[in-house]
């Protein structure tokens, strides 16, 4: 059984991604230095190091959230792409800051490949198309897929009056599964 993390580190954790995500509407990853980070947070160096290794490891992160969340609303929603995309979306929409820097790939240019090379979204994917594709096919199909839904919802983030996360994700599975 995973052993919950205490409430302290967990609200620590919180300050500092908050204080990177302004922070990175500021500058570059690579102009981020620790002593910043943590004197915007009001915390000690020691502290920072205590959780993560670099600013990298903490936009690592950042990521890995949103990569789990997805692989669990595509575990828990399997064969229902409206549900797995208004999950996305519902999760993207509430965390607009995040999802704006890491989708518009303003922070990591390899961000749109992490989520395309999520396993679940590949083999539900997979098994929701015919069995008659080759291989070829199905990888060509795939990153058509996968990577033409990242770009809708990117435009759909950066409206300023966005379709409500089950319209979206209505358009999207009606374009994927059509």
């Amino acid at each position: 059984m995973e052993k919950k993390e205490d409430r302290r580190i967990t609200m620590t954790k919180r300050m500092l991604k908050e204080t990177l995500i302004e922070i990175l509407k500021e500058k570059d990853i690579y102009r981020v230095t620790i002593r910043e980070l943590c004197n915007r947070a009001d915390l000690n160096r020691t502290t920072f190091y205590k959780y993560y290794g670099s600013q990298f490891e903490l936009l690592a992160d950042m990521e890995n959230d949103f990569l789990n969340f997805l692989s669990g609303a595509v575990k828990n929603n399997a064969g229902d792409a409206v549900k797995i995309i208004t999950a996305a979306c519902e999760y993207l929409e509430s965390n607009l800051e995040l999802a704006r820097l890491l989708i518009n790939n303003n922070v990591d240019p390899a961000f749109p490949q992490k989520v395309a090379s999520l396993e679940i979204i590949k083999e539900t994917i997979l098994t929701n198309l015919d069995d008659h594709r080759s291989e070829t096919e199905f990888e060509y199909l795939y990153n058509y897929m996968t990577y033409g839904a990242y770009r809708v919802i990117c435009l759909w983030l950066n409206k300023e009056n966005r379709e409500e996360p089950r319209q979206i994700a209505e358009i999207l599975a009606n374009t994927i599964l059509n």
